[in-house]
């Protein structure tokens, strides 16, 4: 990773639009003559623009170095090529693979157990490193040469309460029961085995038991 101020290759237009959100868009370009994508949070208007500057900088600083986390943990995620904190830039490694989203919907039982064990096992090591993923969905892994990487860790935090590490789970098991239902038992059941195997008997119970009791939050909770 280059961390720089200077606005380097960031000053000219970044390349094809492949999604736009809320916070930031996200291009397809090159850097140094290689595939890369952009990563690029957007003034928000409704913010002063003092504030607005010093949040997309600490954000654009942040999720580089929670890239920079994840892969000391041994969870593969894009290398990042070029920081620029002033134009709240990120260039990184381009992800050549297709979305365990969409992988899933396309494989067979066997292939998608597999993939939900390495996903249950990838996650128990960012947990593990105190990483919590903050908008763990099929749709921001990419299934390349039959390894998981992981992208878009502009939520992550570092933290090592259970309650956080559980919150990761029941997002990745909601997204498997609403987007995944023809296979969501398997799916479920391989993803916490491939997290116990990392994790160990008691670190998935705990977070296991955890997150029980926030599925029993929502249920319970009063709806005015």
């Amino acid at each position: 990773m280059i961390p720089s101020i200077s606005l380097g290759e960031t000053e000219g237009p970044p390349g094809r639009l492949l999604y736009k959100g809320a916070e930031a868009d996200v291009f397809l370009g090159t850097w140094a003559g290689i595939p890369a994508v952009y990563k690029i949070r957007k003034k928000m208007e409704y913010r002063l623009d003092t504030l607005d500057s010093v949040l997309r900088t600490q954000r654009t600083i942040h999720e580089a170095n929670m890239l920079a986390s994840a892969k000391a943990a041994g969870v593969e995620a894009p290398f990042v090529y070029f920081l620029s904190p002033g134009r709240a830039t990120l260039v990184m490694e381009y992800i050549a693979g297709t979305r365990m989203k969409d992988a899933i919907a396309d494989g067979e039982t066997r292939e998608t157990t597999g993939l939900f064990r390495k996903l249950g096992s990838s996650v128990a090591r960012l947990h593990g490193a105190g990483i919590m993923h903050g908008d763990l969905t099929t749709a921001n892994v990419i299934v390349r040469s039959g390894s998981l990487v992981f992208l878009d860790f502009g939520l992550s935090v570092h933290s090592t309460r259970v309650e956080d590490h559980a919150v990761d789970m029941r997002l990745i098991k909601e997204t498997i029961t609403g987007a995944h239902a023809p296979v969501a038992g398997v799916a479920i059941e391989a993803l916490f085995e491939g997290y116990r195997e990392v994790s160990g008997d008691e670190g998935a119970k705990s977070v296991l038991r955890q997150l029980k009791a926030i599925e029993r939050r929502g249920r319970y909770a009063r709806v005015e």
